[in-house]
């Protein structure tokens, strides 16, 4: 199978690398000539200098590697060719992009960190460990900054969308559907879009999932470095410690057979959606809207 790496950025080059490794065919593509060549050379891929120049009968499946604004319609336009397309998190931007493109067959969502630390197996352990239901509390404090778009609200959604979307796909995944959103957020690191606070998201059967997040904000935590993170779920019976990793090389191991239609994937496209939706539920609550 042949694969188009669309953006040579950070989760790019994950990309190019994985598949790479795996012996496949690999292109890459990126509206910044240059830096789609230095991936290519560096992985052993092909380059692809321009747009016009993207053959469309030389790869089956595209990989969105974009920012998050663009997913949407780069996907689209990928899946109107007839092409399989896996999109990096988050599945778009908004909402109403999600939905739509959840309604196109073929696409899958780059989702690391639920092919990892045995989350497959978690919600069996969560029962027999934790009973139900459980509070899920998940804690990020750190003063890494990701790109800028990130910080910028109608580009990549926040920080809360650049990592903290991964807890509300697994919390998806794991939990169900969402019926009772809260947020406190705020901008601390200058851009429009939240970097740091809590989302409060309660869930069908009673799970609860308690997400702070404070990142990027370096004058914050001044003197204190990279804070250790603090996850766990919370039940009636005990206490499961889980902190989430990301496992790039087992999603693209269970990508692969997906592709190949020999598994399903554990982070499904419905629980992208779904965690888009929660997402911007939490910012409506708390205020912000793009």
């Amino acid at each position: 199978m042949r694969y188009l790496v669309i953006g040579a950025g950070a989760a790019g080059r994950i990309h190019v690398e994985q598949l790479t490794r795996r012996g496949m065919d690999v292109q890459v593509y990126d509206t910044d000539a240059a830096k789609a060549t230095m991936l290519a050379q560096q992985y052993g891929a092909t380059a692809v200098p321009t747009r016009c120049l993207i053959d469309h009968t030389t790869y089956d499946v595209a990989v969105v590697a974009v920012i998050p604004s663009e997913h949407y319609p780069v996907a689209l336009e990928q899946l109107r060719m007839g092409k399989r397309v896996v999109v990096e998190k988050p599945i778009c931007l908004l909402p109403d992009h999600a939905a739509a493109l959840a309604a196109e067959p073929g696409v899958y969502v780059a989702e690391s960190q639920a092919y990892g630390n045995g989350f497959g197996a978690l919600r069996e352990r969560l029962a027999y460990i934790c009973g139900d239901p459980v509070i899920w509390r998940a804690c990020y404090m750190t003063p890494y900054r990701p790109q800028a778009c990130s910080y910028e609200l109608a580009v990549g959604g926040g920080a809360f969308c650049e990592g903290g979307i991964h807890m509300l796909t697994c919390a998806r995944a794991l939990f169900g559907n969402a019926v009772k959103w809260q947020g406190s957020v705020r901008c601390f690191a200058g851009g429009t879009g939240p970097d740091s606070g809590t989302l409060l998201i309660d869930y069908e059967r009673g799970d609860q999932l308690c997400l702070q997040l404070g990142w990027g904000t370096a004058d914050a935590f001044a003197g204190a470095g990279t804070l250790p993170n603090s996850v766990g779920f919370y039940g009636p019976r005990s206490v499961l410690p889980w902190a989430p990793a990301d496992d790039h090389s087992a999603m693209w191991d269970h990508l692969l057979r997906c592709l190949e239609g020999d598994a399903e994937p554990v982070a499904t496209v419905s629980h992208a959606v779904g965690a888009v939706q929660d997402l911007w539920r939490c910012y409506e609550a708390a205020g912000i809207t793009v």
